[in-house]
C-alpha cells in the first residue's frame, strides 16, 4: 500500500486497486490506524470536505515517502546496481521534476500557515488546502493544490519550482486557466524558486525563496 501512496495514487479506489487489498473495509481500517499514528494524512478539498470520494491520502513523513517511492519500489535493481548508476536511472529525473516540486508545494502551504498564525495575513484565512473543480460540459475536473479561503473569498496560489523566473505571460496564462474552471478568486498568489520577471500588480501576491526563508 505504501508504494501505491508514494507513487501518487491518493484516492481510496486507486489505492485499493494498486495495493491489491482484499476489501474496501480492510483498507479503510488500515488507513484509519495509520492516520491515528500520524503516518498517513487524509486531505479533502476545502470546498467539498464532506465528500469521501474527493479525499486523498498521503504519506506524512518525507523520508518514508522517498523510501517507498524509490528504494522500496526498485529494491531489486538497487541491490545489483552501482549507487550512482541507480540514482541516475531511477531517481534523478523524477526527483527533480516530480518529487521536489510536490514537496515545494507543501513548504509553501506551511509558510502561509506560519504567517497566518503570526497575524501577518490580512484578512486571515479560515481554511487552506486543495480546491476541487468540475466542468461537466468539458468533461474536465481536477484539483488546485494550494487555495485559501477568508471572509472575502478565495486566494489561489501556484508554486513553481523551476530554474528560471516566472514571467508575466506565465502568470496571466495561469490566472486565465483558473478563471476558466469557475474558481472565483479575488487575488492570485505565486511562489517561485527563481524569482519573477513580471510587473507588480495589487491583484497578485508574489513570493520568492528569499522571502520564505528570511
Amino acid at each position: 500500500m505504501f508504494d501505491a501512496l508514494a507513487s501518487g495514487f491518493v484516492k481510496f479506489k486507486d489505492i485499493r486497486d494498486q495495493s491489491h487489498v482484499s476489501s474496501g473495509p480492510a483498507l479503510a481500517d488500515t488507513l484509519k490506524k495509520l492516520i491515528s499514528m500520524d503516518v498517513v494524512v487524509k486531505e479533502a478539498p476545502i470546498n467539498d470536505a464532506s465528500n469521501p470520494r474527493k479525499a486523498g491520502y498521503y504519506i506524512s513523513d518525507n523520508m518514508s515517502r522517498f523510501y517507498f517511492r524509490y528504494s522500496y519500489r526498485f529494491r531489486s535493481q538497487m541491490n545489483v546496481m552501482n549507487p550512482e548508476a541507480f540514482y541516475a536511472h531511477y531517481i534523478e529525473s523524477d526527483f527533480e521534476s516530480q518529487y521536489v516540486p510536490n514537496r515545494f508545494e507543501m513548504l509553501c502551504r506551511q509558510y502561509l500557515i506560519r504567517r497566518n498564525r503570526a497575524g501577518e495575513i490580512d484578512p486571515p484565512f479560515l481554511q487552506i488546502g486543495k480546491y476541487y473543480y468540475d466542468i461537466p460540459e468539458q468533461r474536465k475536473n481536477g484539483e488546485f493544490d494550494v487555495v485559501t479561503e477568508d471572509e472575502t473569498g478565495y486566494i489561489f496560489y501556484e508554486a513553481k519550482f523551476r530554474s528560471k523566473p516566472i514571467t508575466e505571460e506565465m502568470i496571466r496564462r495561469e490566472i486565465d486557466q483558473v478563471k476558466n474552471t469557475g474558481l472565483n478568486c479575488y487575488r492570485y498568489g505565486f511562489f517561485s524558486r527563481s524569482g519573477f520577471e513580471a510587473a507588480a500588480d495589487p491583484e497578485r501576491i508574489t513570493i520568492g525563496l528569499e522571502e520564505m526563508y528570511r
